[in-house]
């Protein structure tokens, strides 16, 4: 699969990005991919300003339990990192040319119990001067 085919075409509402952004949050994480961190993206061939994107844990909907996700299966060499960065860096892309706004943040809950909850927050990144 392409980067360019590893997001749907057809996502253009803001739900429909919502949506996506949590199923690739997901399917990361079922392989193996840990968040609390962020990444930055930069689009040197778009109109589209370097993005940050951070990705924390929260407190399981509802409830005052901070999850702990459970220890990969494995070693950090074997996880999806560079697939996931791609395939979310791609997302971001779409969702700019789609009229996707960011300078915000999502709230992802997941009904599995043993999958934390999410919060994305996608910021545009100052650019300095030279």
């Amino acid at each position: 699969m392409s980067r360019t085919q590893s997001v749907p075409l057809w996502m253009a509402s803001p739900e429909e990005f919502r949506s996506t952004l949590k199923m690739v949050l997901s399917t990361a994480y079922k392989n193996d991919r840990r968040f609390d961190r962020s990444w930055t993206f930069s689009y040197p061939d778009d109109d589209l300003s370097d993005l940050m994107v951070e990705i924390t844990h929260l407190e399981k909907g509802g409830t005052s339990v901070m999850m702990n996700p459970p220890q990969p299966t494995k070693p950090p060499e074997q996880a999806v990192v560079k697939d996931f960065r791609d395939v979310l860096g791609d997302l971001l892309l779409k969702g700019h040319h789609r009229g996707i706004e960011f300078d915000r943040s999502w709230t992802l809950r997941y009904p599995e119990a043993d999958h934390p909850d999410l919060m994305v927050e996608v910021t545009h990144v100052e650019e300095r001067p030279d």
